[in-house]
């Protein structure tokens, strides 16, 4: 809001108009988010409208989360380090249990996405409900439970309500899984931040 206040001052020339102010004023005019903006935001591609309505989508769902408590499906897109709060689920189960939180991983469960299945209204009993993951050029088939070819035309196709179960010592199948890498954006590259953890990659999800 400063930036805006500032741009607009200069605008109105009773101001410098500064070269951070004019590149803000640029972007602004090619309705792309200012580098000044991005570079202490999250990772995003969208153009600026976009990148607008979301944040403001982020912002209403952590005020709710602030205002009611916890909500019972976590929307996962919305969350500046995804990898902290799967972490964070998996350090909730390993002090319930007693388990060392190494030997614990996540299954995914996938739950039904139709009319006659609503979507659940309180958290799961262990893990949680995650929601806002979109599959590239694949699609979920709910009632054979498996990846399917996309549909014509469709280039995203949006996942199911997603149960992260944690298990301990968890045997992965050898034969008709596939492990989907899950990025935060479309560019599928990175670099390891100062946690150890990816700025794009969040985790390889099982289907």
């Amino acid at each position: 809001r400063g930036s805006l206040r500032q741009v607009q001052l200069a605008l109105e020339g009773l101001i410098i108009l500064s070269a951070d102010l004019e590149a803000i004023s640029d972007a602004l005019f090619d309705q792309s988010v200012p580098e000044q903006w991005s570079r202490r935001a999250y990772p995003s591609l969208k153009p600026l409208r976009a990148w607008f309505e979301d944040l403001v989508a982020r912002t209403a769902f952590f005020q709710e989360w602030v205002q009611h408590g916890s909500p019972a499906i976590f929307w996962i897109s919305g969350f500046f380090f995804p990898q902290g709060f799967l972490t964070a689920t998996l350090q909730n189960y390993a002090r319930r249990r007693g388990l060392p939180i190494d030997s614990l991983a996540f299954d995914n469960l996938y739950l039904p996405d139709d009319a006659g299945h609503p979507r659940p209204t309180s958290p799961p009993a262990t893990g949680a409900y995650i929601r806002g993951l979109f599959l590239e050029g694949a699609r979920w088939d709910g009632p054979a439970g498996c990846l399917a070819d996309p549909r014509p035309k469709e280039l995203f196709a949006p996942l199911p309500v997603i149960h992260m179960q944690p298990q301990q010592d968890r045997v992965l199948p050898t034969v008709g899984m596939y492990r989907c890498p899950v990025y935060k954006i479309l560019s599928r590259r990175g670099v390891l931040s100062t946690t150890g953890h990816s700025t794009n990659f969040v985790l390889a999800r099982r289907a």
